[in-house]
């Protein structure tokens, strides 16, 4: 007796390959070069141009480093003028700390269309003297 594999299921199955595919074939983030940062703390550079991985959503630009540890978010408002919301600096040149809006330190920002610079001072400590509290000048400036 022979079994029939009814034809709705061969193209779902068809169907679902192509579909894993397509989405195995998709364009990767850009490597190191295509989205970078340079970071400047009381004008010291940082070790040069770190990876960033840059996201919109709505009017919100995200800019946050692929390194964690030692590393910096940033969201920046684009909805009218583009505005600083926060920083989040995690080891960054030794310096941790922080800038939010109307809150902590201050910040501006020049630039459109993925390439910003964001300048500004964030409350934190530096790695050789944390118990320390200090304000910080910094300078980000990403290519997305």
């Amino acid at each position: 007796m022979k079994t029939r594999v009814p034809r709705h299921f061969v193209a779902a199955l068809i169907g679902g390959g192509a579909v894993l595919g397509v989405a195995g074939c998709s364009t990767p983030e850009p490597a190191l070069g295509g989205t970078t940062a340079t970071v400047t703390i009381d004008g010291s550079d940082t070790g040069g141009a770190h990876a960033v991985r840059c996201r919109q959503n709505g009017w919100s630009w995200y800019i946050d480093t692929t390194e964690k540890d030692n590393g910096f978010t940033a969201v920046l408002s684009t909805g009218g003028d583009v505005t600083a919301e926060s920083v989040d600096f995690r080891g960054v040149g030794g310096f941790t700390g922080s800038f939010w809006a109307d809150n902590i330190g201050d910040a501006e920002v020049t630039g459109r269309d993925g390439s910003y610079t964001i300048t500004g001072k964030a409350d934190g400590t530096f790695a050789g003297k944390p118990s320390e509290a200090v304000t910080a000048e910094f300078r980000i400036q990403a290519n997305c």
